[in-house]
């Protein structure tokens, strides 16, 4: 139960940051783009474009790490949807996308820093995590690398990828690149020293 307490209070919290990224209008997230992307050259919604994806990763995952997908992956991938629609619903009040540009930029800075504490808390729970996150553990895991120079490179990656397919970039993707990476692997030890107490007790 504790368990799950987090997983979903994770959820919910990483979700709070997609959603004003979303809210704030300043350009996509690297994975969003991408999906754009995707979706554009196959003429195929967004939606379809993330279903396909996901499976097309969790395959590659179940080839080359198949010990790392668990519950929790599939459950991410069934409640994303609800977790953001719930945080649009919060926030629209607050009308994000209307402020001016310093502002939005300053507030599209703290939606990483939420992304970069709710993705830990998610990952504490170890009941699994989504595919396309999955991803940037095994490649940290395989080269060996910390996981920011790993995120904000293959950030980097899905961005070309997904520019070249179609989607649109924004100032925002840029500055997910920068910060959200740095930002995860800088709260996951500090996320875990204050959660591990209430899993284990």
């Amino acid at each position: 139960m504790k368990k799950l307490i987090v997983f979903f209070g994770g959820l919910f919290v990483l979700h709070l940051g997609v959603a004003m990224l979303l809210e704030l209008n300043l350009g996509s997230d690297p994975f969003t783009l991408f999906t754009q992307g995707i979706a554009t050259a196959l003429h195929i919604t967004p939606g379809w474009a993330n279903r396909l994806i996901a499976c097309l990763f969790l395959g590659i995952l179940f080839i080359f790490n198949r010990k790392s997908i668990k519950i929790g992956t599939f459950l991410c991938m069934i409640f994303v949807g609800f977790a953001i629609d719930i945080n649009l619903l919060l926030i629209a009040p607050l009308q994000l996308h209307s402020y001016g540009s310093i502002v939005r930029i300053v507030l599209f800075m703290v939606a990483c820093g939420i992304i970069g504490i709710g993705f830990p808390i998610l990952k504490c729970a170890d009941l699994g995590i989504p595919p396309n996150d999955l991803m940037y553990f095994m490649f940290m895991e395989k080269l060996n690398k910390p996981y920011g120079k790993v995120r904000m490179v293959c950030d980097g990656l899905l961005t070309i990828v997904g520019i070249l397919f179609g989607g649109i970039v924004g100032v925002g993707t840029i500055i997910c690149i920068l910060l959200i990476g740095p930002i995860v692997q800088f709260c996951m030890p500090k996320v875990e020293k204050v959660l591990q107490p209430f899993l284990q007790g």
